[in-house]
Parts: structure tokens; sequence; C-alpha cells
């Protein structure tokens, strides 16, 4: 839940006031965003990945309650080489030339393309933001599918 819920942060919050501010200030923010968030969600990910997949393996008389934590487990493994192969490229662009600038050379990147490249970086977050929450909410789904949990409305 964390990382969904982090992810959807980003995707409806912190992505919108940064546009509002400014195209400038948002692509000088970003490196620092990524800094501190890339860690946390990638731990985040494999915890719930490992988690869902492991618990899954344990449901033996359930076979498609097994499957959807298996399949919600997953979501949140492929999360991982998504990025990396999807999304790292855009961000190292970004980042590399926030570096040449933070060591007081001009960007290399004209501002027109470092707002394409703030959207493509949206729009690909946002693959990860609907996946982290179909995967949350199938391991909500399935906790609610547990006999052992007695949830009354």
């Amino acid at each position: 839940g964390l990382f969904a819920g982090t992810a959807l942060y980003m995707t409806i919050g912190e992505v919108p006031a940064m546009r509002a501010i400014g195209g400038d200030i948002q692509w000088r923010f970003f490196p620092y965003m990524y800094e501190r968030a890339a860690v946390s969600q990638a731990s985040l990910a494999v915890i719930a990945g490992v988690a869902g997949v492991l618990h899954g393996t344990r449901i033996v008389r359930a076979p498609s309650d097994r499957n959807l934590w298996i399949a919600a487990g997953t979501i949140f493994i492929g999360i991982i080489p998504y990025t990396v192969i999807c999304m790292l490229p855009t961000n190292l662009r970004i980042i590399n030339d926030n570096k040449r600038i933070q060591a007081g050379s001009e960007s290399q990147i004209d501002s027109a393309t470092q707002k394409k490249l703030l959207d493509k970086w949206a729009s690909l977050h946002l693959v990860r933001t609907v996946g982290s929450l179909v995967g949350f909410t199938a391991m909500v789904f399935g906790l609610s599918q547990h006999k052992s949990l007695l949830l009354r409305w």
C-alpha cells in the first residue's frame, strides 16, 4: 500500500504542482526528488512483491486466491524492471543535465525538450501508479477473502 500511495501522490499531487510552478524549477527539482524516491520506492516494490508471491505460495486449498496473490506480487516485482528498462534512460538524461548545470555549465537540453522529457517521465510513472494500485487492490481483496478475518460491514 505504501508504494501505491506514494506513486499516486506523485501522480496527482507532486507532478501537477511542479508543472504549475514552471518547467525550470521542475527540471532542477527532479534529481532531488529522484534521489529520495528511488531507494524507498524500489525497497517498497521488492517488499510488496516478495510478500505477495510468498503469501500466495502458502495458500494450498484455494487456487484462485493463490493465483491472485502471486499475480499481485508479480505486478510489484515487475515494476522494478519496468523502471530500469523504460524509465531509467529518461531519468538519467534529466539527472546528468542537472549535474552539468550544478557544475556551472549551461543546460545541454532546451526548455521545450526539458518539458517533453518531464512529461514523458510523468506518463511512464503513471504506468507504475496504475500497476501498483491494481496490485494493492488485489491484495486488499485477497485479504478480504481470508476465512481467518472477520470483516463485517
